[in-house]
């Protein structure tokens, strides 16, 4: 697992260290090209939608949310069965 955003590195380190560490690293995509060719950049242009998706190790995406919504429980609980399969 990783989270991907046009944040610099510096700005996930201090993210990090605020929630005591991640259980997984942190990529930036300063020049958005990965945020685009998933389809989740923002309407301003500026970095990504919450987003999640959950690739297998075949390179297949087992799952896509595009518009990802903490306060949602099936969001969340659709990630975990993607990730449990």
């Amino acid at each position: 697992m990783v989270g991907i955003s046009a944040d610099a590195l510096d700005a996930h380190r201090r993210f990090a260290e605020s929630l005591g560490g991640l259980p997984f690293p942190l990529l930036s995509d300063a020049t958005r090209e990965t945020i685009a060719a998933y389809g989740v950049l923002n309407d301003k242009g500026t970095g990504p939608r919450r987003s999640v998706f959950v690739v297998g190790q075949d390179g297949i995406i087992r799952h896509a949310n595009e518009r990802y919504d903490l306060g949602k429980p099936e969001h969340y609980e659709a990630v975990l069965q993607a990730v449990g399969s």
